[in-house]
């Protein structure tokens, strides 16, 4: 339903690339039971992605929980909390983290890769350490 609303142009997707004709547009990513959603910080785009979201629970059956949704403004937004109440959600700033991974930082620094790295050696345990090399971060 996201790539419909996006192929509609209520909302806009995040494009990738600097060149126009390779540029990939990304409206949407999933995971699991996750999904994030990259649109424009114009108040008419969230209001028809709340819309969307809208339709979707009806069509679906599905309750999706706002409250523990945010929003994560890219650059200055100066309506933000404007946008926040259209969705219902809360307000979030970077540098943060999903699934684990840092969002938002820097990502040259090898101090914030070792939460990521101690993390996989933990769930590998003692056997899987030894087939990891270390990571170099350049």
């Amino acid at each position: 339903m996201i790539q419909k609303a996006s192929s509609l142009n209520w909302i806009e997707p995040f494009k990738i690339g600097r060149d126009p004709t390779s540029q990939a547009n990304v409206s949407h990513l999933l995971y699991v039971d996750d999904t994030l959603i990259l649109c424009g910080a114009e108040r008419s785009q969230v209001m028809q992605l709340n819309l969307t979201l809208f339709i979707f629970e009806a069509i679906s059956g599905l309750h999706i929980n706002m409250q523990k949704s945010t929003i994560y403004p890219v650059n200055e937004v100066l309506n933000l909390e404007e946008l926040a109440d259209i969705l219902g959600c809360n307000i979030g700033s970077f540098p943060s983290t999903y699934l684990g991974l840092p969002l938002g930082a820097q990502h040259k620094p090898t101090e914030i890769w070792t939460g990521v790295i101690e993390k996989f050696e933990k769930r590998l345990g003692q056997h899987g350490k030894c087939n990891i090399s270390p990571l170099v971060v350049e």
